[in-house]
């Protein structure tokens, strides 16, 4: 019985194997049928592509050429951009900036003043003034001081001024004022021109510089100017001897309006305020019956409006650099109210003028916070 089982267990076994090839045979064939069919499949689509694309080729050889265009000229054409402003939001591509200081200073609207005709028009009235009082005298002073371009030649201001000089000490004492400042004006058309290189040039400064020394007169340099010029000494020598005459005053308001420094240099230095503050406020508390107080009242304004405006000099404007605002921060809101003050009392001294105009024209940006640009007495040399 266990032989029968061993043969049919052996019987089975070879049943089975068989049974196995006959399936390993089967598949083979059904995996190789299965690439053909593919094969075939892919050379079809390979074929169609083909003739797709040789029909599509022979259709456009029956398709007329397009018309050629001519070429068209380029207009170029001006674009209007609006300045691209920095972003506050930081880049994630960029690193971070370390953040700047915060100023002191706030960010008040600027307001543009007009440009000022009173004091040119004041300085005009002083011309025809003195010619006026001189002219019969001295005949050839009109037509010097009349001349709006610049003479070519400096021998007749020469002239006039040395011929003025040398009879100051003869005339009355009530109209050497008037010649000195006759003399004054012919002199501010004098000067040396550096950069000419001539022998003759160089000999004529030395000359009129020689010639200024007999009455007390200097040259100054100027190296932005090119070269050296007459520093208005005769108003001061106005206003240190005549000062209690009409026209001490009237040189007295000349000199508060040049910052009580005449020279071209800035060589008081820039601050001008306190000086013009500190001479006008003696002026207008001294001389209660002036009838310059008007102008000089505006001038002291002026001043205090200036402190305040420069106070609050915004960083990246034009003067920044030569402006440090920490140095009028201290007392600022003062010379604010004070500014307002004085312009009002411009209006009560000088109603209807050019004066009370232009003071009405400040007082409401002061009254507001906002800063004036015109940096009214302060001198930059550069």
């Amino acid at each position: 019985m266990e032989l029968d089982n061993g043969k049919a267990e052996r019987i089975l076994r070879r049943a089975a194997i068989r049974d196995l090839e006959t399936m390993e045979q089967a598949s083979s064939k059904s995996d190789w049928k299965m690439r053909l069919v593919l094969s075939s499949i892919g050379f079809l689509v390979a074929a169609g592509g083909s003739g797709g694309w040789l029909y599509y080729r022979s259709r456009l050889r029956d398709v007329p050429p397009p018309p050629t265009r001519a070429a068209q000229a380029f207009r170029p054409v001006a674009r209007i951009m609006v300045a691209p402003q920095p972003s506050t939001t930081p880049s994630a591509n960029t690193p971070s900036e370390p953040p700047s200081p915060p100023s002191n200073v706030p960010e008040r609207p600027v307001f543009h003043l007009l440009e000022r005709h009173h004091v040119e028009d004041f300085r005009e009235d002083l011309k025809k003034k003195v010619l006026d009082e001189l002219a019969p005298s001295y005949p050839e002073l009109q037509m010097l001081l009349n001349d709006r371009e610049e003479n070519a030649s400096t021998l007749p201001y020469e002239r006039v001024v040395f011929q003025l000089l040398d009879t100051e000490k003869k005339e009355p004492s009530d109209r050497r004022p008037a010649i000195l400042f006759a003399a004054d004006l012919a002199a501010s058309h004098l000067g040396c021109d550096m950069g000419d290189a001539r022998d003759m040039t160089k000999g004529d400064c030395a000359r009129l510089r020689s010639e200024f020394a007999r009455y007390n007169l200097t040259l100054a340099y100027d190296e932005l100017g090119g070269g050296p010029y007459y520093p208005h000494d005769l108003l001061w020598r106005i206003w240190r001897d005549y000062p209690e005459t009409e026209w001490g005053e009237r040189v007295f308001v000349l000199l508060l309006d040049s910052g009580w420094d005449t020279s071209a240099t800035c060589a008081k230095g820039g601050d001008q305020t306190r000086e013009v503050i500190r001479q006008g406020e003696s002026f207008l508390q001294k001389r209660p019956g002036s009838p310059y107080r008007g102008i000089v009242t505006l001038f002291v304004a002026e001043a205090y409006a200036s402190r305040w405006s420069l106070s609050n000099e915004p960083a990246g404007s034009g003067m920044f650099e030569y402006v440090d605002p920490k140095e009028f921060q201290q007392g600022a809101e003062d010379a604010r109210i004070k500014a307002i003050a004085y312009f009002e009392k411009v209006l009560q001294l000088a109603p209807g003028t050019a004066f009370s105009r232009f003071a009405l024209e400040v007082l409401p940006p002061l009254r507001e916070k906002q800063i004036l640009d015109n940096y009214r007495f302060y001198c930059v040399y550069d």
